[in-house]
């Protein structure tokens, strides 16, 4: 929320946002946003719009060449920061629809 209000305020940084929110500040971003004309302004929120682990949940994509930086990067992205040990992948079984999926 404090991501899309920032934009909404022209703001890069969504800290400001986030701590006025948290400080029970909503009224007066309100009011800010209704003084800038963006309070009617829709957004698109993809996270609530598009049932994103269906594509993301059976694995970390196709290994790029080994040794290669790319590889180095796609390795680091599916181990625990902490442990080291590569992320369980999802078990379940639903439908996977990706980008170049059929309608």
């Amino acid at each position: 929320v404090a991501g899309v209000v920032a934009d909404a305020m022209g703001q890069e940084e969504s800290g400001g946002i986030l701590g006025a929110l948290e400080a029970g500040r909503a009224e007066e971003l309100r009011d800010q946003l209704a003084a800038s004309g963006s309070l009617a302004r829709s957004y698109w929120v993809c996270a609530f719009c598009v049932n994103q682990h269906v594509g993301i949940c059976s694995g970390f994509g196709p290994s790029p060449i080994d040794d290669s930086d790319a590889y180095l990067q796609w390795d680091a992205g599916r181990r625990d920061v902490v442990t080291g040990q590569i992320h369980p992948t999802c078990p379940c079984r639903e439908p996977k629809y990706f980008n170049d999926s059929p309608d």
